[in-house]
């Protein structure tokens, strides 16, 4: 569970891009959809937030499976850069430059495939944050196994004489709510509108799948 906040750092380097980057080709905005009727505090995203759209998020897609391949080849050109660099010697400054060609070749590559998708920087970088947020709070869910864990709780619960029920019902109850917040996704819904993470949740499978083959590439185990 330690390897939690890497592997989310490592999907975020994987999905944005870095203000201030060639932006490619500029697409237009989408207009914010009209806001649903009498929505809750709650359920407003803050200001300021980027708007998700299908047509926005179908090209996000699109444009991770694409920075798949661009990743992996970086990873690969980069192994043992570090160690070379600090020997100090000719072959290792070669190598460095070589490096160096692998980050223009990634940088060069990233303008193309957001031009591809027709996103702009902007684009990329706000649909990275709304997907992280959602993305990331589901695959934390399944790997705190909240669900098995209350499941286990409860069971426990049902045995024991009913006395002594009492006593887990403070835990289950506190933990029933953690398990509801991670799949209703409250705390994303808040931050960021139920609009955007509805939005993001109609290719969740597909989002999934690219931040497990993130994973792969950046853990070497890449199929």
């Amino acid at each position: 569970m330690r390897k939690v906040p890497w592997l989310l750092a490592g999907w975020m380097a994987f999905s944005g891009c870095k203000k201030g980057e060639d932006t490619g080709v500029q697409a237009p905005r989408a207009e914010a959809p009209a806001p649903a009727a009498s929505p809750l505090p709650e359920e407003e995203a803050e200001p300021g937030a980027y708007v998700v759209t299908r047509e926005k998020l179908e090209a996000y897609v699109t444009y991770q499976q694409r920075m798949l391949d661009v990743y992996g080849q970086q990873v690969k050109g980069l192994q043992g850069l570090g160690a070379l660099v600090d020997a100090g010697t000719p072959e290792a400054m070669a190598a460095a430059r070589e490096g160096l060609k692998v980050v223009e070749a990634k940088a060069k590559a990233e303008a193309e495939a957001r031009a591809q998708a027709k996103l702009s920087v902007a684009d990329v970088n706000g649909l990275a944050e709304v997907v992280t947020a959602v993305i990331g709070q589901r695959q934390l869910g399944r790997t705190l196994q909240y669900e098995e864990e209350l499941a286990k709780l409860e069971a426990l619960q049902a045995k024991l004489p009913e006395g002594q029920r009492a006593e887990l019902a403070t835990q289950v109850a506190s933990m029933r709510q953690q398990v509801e917040a991670f799949q209703k996704l409250t705390d994303v819904r808040r931050q960021y509108g139920d609009a955007n993470v509805d939005v993001v949740l109609t290719r969740e499978d597909d989002l999934v799948k690219n931040y497990q083959e993130m994973l792969r590439v950046f853990t070497g185990t890449r199929r």
